[in-house]
């Protein structure tokens, strides 16, 4: 006799769970953004999301025989103080701020020029850490040799380092009286320190790690067999991991190079340290903030926020583009 007094668990079941699982947590995503329309007293947006919510219930009334993982509820109902902690500032910030003020800090020459620095530094330091990075991950993925959790914790170093103390660590090495800066201006006329170059040097230090982690995991998810497959019918080692292995693990790469990406636009204590000048966009807002105080700093820091919410929308868009594309040819 099954003591189960729902009746045994089959596949309609388990679907008709899995789709109140999904109802509930939508509910519980639209909580976070009610609570915010509330504490910044937008109620006649607030009171939008309770009508979604009913909606969704209206749908999903002929599914109300059964109950939802009581689990999964309250996971998700945990997770959605979480996405209230993040988003509460952020909505504040884009919310509370006047649009024409917006509008007139993206015209500013001044703001346009440190926003184009920032952008180009942050692309060429990611396509830097392509290079240097997917090797080595592939590298870490593929084969184990002495002395390779001393190399894994060397390339996790850069997150956990303080960043004004990576800036030093880098200025005595590239900086004018440097141990490598010092011949490079010398020799060849290259200065480092507040240069665009410099610029690129915090950034790649800072964003190696997601890179070659990223990679190193999408390696490791490929089975070694299929490269072996290849290399039988007649492809080099760098032609199987160019369409072999490439292939397969293309989304971590992008996730990595994405992420790699974000952190370097982000930097600002390392920069700040080894190339104050060129101003990035992120020495500009601290300036202003020290110069003119919150206030007058605010419209920008609203304007950075739309251009990387923009930005990553972009960038997620087209990845899940190239999944579905290739999902249907697989199929």
């Amino acid at each position: 006799m099954n003591g189960n007094a729902e009746g045994p668990v089959t596949g309609s079941t388990v679907r008709e769970r899995l789709d109140l699982n999904s109802m509930f947590t939508t509910l519980l995503v639209l909580l976070p953004f009610f609570c915010v329309c509330l504490l910044l007293r937008m109620f006649l947006l607030a009171a939008v999301f309770p009508v979604v919510g009913f909606a969704l219930l209206v749908l999903a009334r002929p599914m109300h025989r059964r109950r939802p993982d009581a689990a999964f509820v309250a996971f998700a109902a945990a997770g959605s103080l979480l996405v209230l902690f993040l988003i509460l500032p952020i909505l504040n910030l884009l919310l509370t701020t006047d649009p024409s003020r917006i509008v007139a800090m993206a015209r500013d020459k001044e703001v346009d020029a440190a926003i184009g620095i920032t952008l180009s530094t942050a692309m060429i330091a990611t396509m830097l850490a392509l290079a240097a990075g997917v090797p080595l991950g592939y590298v870490l993925a593929r084969e184990q040799f002495p002395g390779k959790p001393i190399v894994e914790g060397i390339i996790d170093m850069p997150v956990v380092v303080p960043h004004t103390i990576a800036g030093i660590a880098l200025l005595f090495i590239f900086g004018r009286g440097g141990v490598l800066g010092a011949p490079i201006h010398t020799y060849f006329g290259i200065l480092l320190t507040d240069t665009f170059w410099g610029i690129v040097l915090a950034m790649l230090f800072v964003s190696i790690p997601f890179v070659v982690n990223l990679s190193r995991d999408g390696f490791m998810s490929v089975d070694p067999r299929m490269e072996y497959v290849a290399r039988s019918l007649g492809a080099s080692p760098i032609s199987a991991f160019l369409r072999v292995t490439i292939p397969l693990t293309w989304r971590s790469l992008l996730s990595g190079a994405i992420m790699a990406w974000a952190r370097a636009i982000s930097e600002f204590g390392s920069i700040a340290v080894i190339a104050y000048y060129p101003k990035t966009i992120n020495t500009l807002l601290f300036e202003w903030y020290n110069f003119f105080g919150y206030t007058y700093t605010k419209p920008l820091a609203a304007l950075l926020l739309i251009v990387a919410l923009a930005i990553f929308i972009i960038l997620r868009t087209v990845a899940r583009t190239k999944r579905t594309v290739h999902t249907q040819f697989q199929a």
